[in-house]
């Protein structure tokens, strides 16, 4: 129990000393770990489990494709809008068929935007709010993302 109450404070100071930038890889790897979950629990065939890791792994998803900005994010916030509604597809196909296969596709595809957003938020950006950590209040979520002003990507290509 001691070493979850580590953990659990361990979280908490990387999330309130994030900037936006590594708000969105700390949710990446959280979305990472329910689908390793819920592979897990598919395999054991504990079906609350794997509820449980699916529901947390959708509404991350969720999260991150709620706080797109699709008025001025151009093609990357259309193309990662489109990006997560396949994936929720391909996470309901997976808990309906019972195989872990279909969110397996799903963990490479969340590892390699994690891994995207992850060299962007290592960029040091002088001067712009992003390099700065966020000023969260104590009861802050860790579903709080990035603000629409996001690195200047000009595009995203998704093929699925």
């Amino acid at each position: 129990m001691e070493n979850q109450a580590f953990a659990r404070r361990y979280r908490e100071v990387a999330v309130r000393t994030a900037n936006p930038m590594q708000l969105i890889v700390i949710l990446y790897d959280a979305a990472i770990c329910s689908l390793q979950e819920a592979r897990d629990h598919i395999e054991s065939k504990n079906i609350e489990g794997r509820s449980r890791s699916v529901n947390k792994c959708i509404s991350i998803i969720s999260e991150l494709q709620s706080s797109l900005d699709l008025k001025h994010g151009g093609d990357i916030a259309s193309s990662l809008n489109r990006l997560y509604g396949y994936m929720t597809r391909r996470i309901f196909a997976a808990t309906a068929q019972q195989s872990s296969q279909p969110l397996e596709e799903i963990e490479s595809l969340l590892e390699n935007l994690r891994t995207a957003w992850k060299t962007l938020a290592g960029q040091p950006r002088e001067g712009d709010e992003l390099s700065k950590p966020l000023d969260l209040p104590g009861s802050a979520v860790i579903g709080v993302v990035a603000p629409a002003a996001t690195p200047q990507v000009k595009s995203l290509n998704v093929a699925i």
